[in-house]
């Protein structure tokens, strides 16, 4: 018997997405007026293959979507893409749990919850790793993902709740649409 749980494949948008916490990711991006693409492209690496969920064009900004901490295979391969895709410039996230749980007020800035890649800089030169939060993965590991803000460009911090609520309410039962 497998005893396994899995997503339920979600249809919005006009795409079939693997969850419906991404679904939801969809709804928020939608709802803030920003478009998406999503699983644009998927990329061997070696011995690894990778698909990205979300890319942003007009951001030029890569996401993915878990609703849990990454396994140690997932983690490397998000540093494996950020490594051989452009090391130096890549804005790539990772987003753990719904918008309505990734959005956050930190002192007087209003955004999303992210662990975003820290490309090498004279902080963080290239053999620099740093102990990653628990929330990310659930061992201890090193890596170049650091907690960070997502500060939504040109979005309100009341536009940003607005979509992170449209996001949480959002149903897909039955085919519902929005």
């Amino acid at each position: 018997m497998d005893n396994s749980i899995k997503p339920i494949e979600t249809h919005y948008d006009g795409h079939r997405f693997r969850s419906r916490l991404e679904a939801r990711w969809a709804v928020f991006f939608n709802t803030l007026g920003i478009k998406y693409q999503y699983e644009v492209e998927g990329y061997e690496m070696g011995d690894l293959r990778y698909l990205p969920d979300f890319y942003i064009p007009s951001l030029d900004r890569w996401f993915e979507i878990k609703a849990k901490p990454l396994t140690e295979t997932e983690l490397k391969k998000c540093e494996e893409f950020c490594r051989r895709l452009d090391n130096e410039n890549i804005n790539f996230s990772i987003l753990i749990g719904s918008p309505n749980d990734c959005a956050v007020r930190v002192g007087e800035f209003f955004g999303i919850t992210e662990y975003v890649w820290e490309w090498p800089s004279e902080k963080y030169p290239d053999d620099c790793r740093m102990l990653v939060p628990t929330e990310v993965i659930d061992k201890e590991y090193y890596s170049r993902f650091l907690k960070g803000l997502w500060v939504v460009p040109d979005a309100t911090e009341e536009d940003v709740a607005i979509a992170a609520i449209a996001a949480s309410k959002a149903r897909f039962e039955f085919g519902e649409t929005l």
